[in-house]
């Protein structure tokens, strides 16, 4: 574990110097995106960032609340806005963070994603269950992972346990 959340939470992932499997299984969604802005919303040390960098996206911004990834934007994420103008993002990351962020928090960051999202705008996201997170088992993993789809109401493109790719469709 090398880093610390301000709410006391560990993500055990963070050392991990590989994009995430699922991100990297499933980059044939993220084809013909590489011009529009892709935001890694929990970055950690930025392993998945700098994947789509070496899959050509250009414009990426890293958010986390520590900033120890270089390149990385500081937000307390679940209560600060996301550093992106309304409907200007086309790909959002959200991997192993929202399970660390109480009820409250994930939907200040639901209505972020919404806000930012641009039209056909993908989004991947990942948990897992954590005792020291808000998800302690995977019942109650699975349970939060309905909750934020549902919360999105965005087009499903793959849905399994602990995590799920989709689009947004509104106009």
């Amino acid at each position: 574990m090398s880093r610390k959340y301000l709410n006391d939470r560990w993500c055990v992932r963070c050392p991990k110097i590989d994009p995430s499997p699922y991100l990297a299984k499933n980059a044939k969604f993220l084809k013909g995106k590489t011009k529009e802005l892709a935001v890694d919303v929990g970055c950690g040390n930025g392993r998945n960032s700098e994947f789509l960098k070496l899959k050509g996206f250009r414009k990426v911004k890293s958010v986390d609340m520590i900033t120890d990834y270089c390149c990385g934007e500081k937000a307390v994420l679940g209560t600060d806005p996301l550093p992106a103008e309304d409907k200007s993002v086309g790909v959002i990351l959200c991997n192993y963070l929202m399970m660390f962020l109480n009820k409250k928090e994930r939907k200040q960051l639901i209505r972020e994603f919404k806000r930012v999202a641009a039209e056909d705008c993908i989004i991947i996201l990942e948990l897992y269950p954590a005792l020291d997170s808000f998800a302690k088992t995977k019942e109650a993993m699975l349970e939060m992972q309905k909750d934020i789809f549902d919360s999105l109401g965005w087009k499903k493109i793959r849905y399994s346990q602990a995590r799920f790719i989709a689009q947004n469709t509104s106009k």
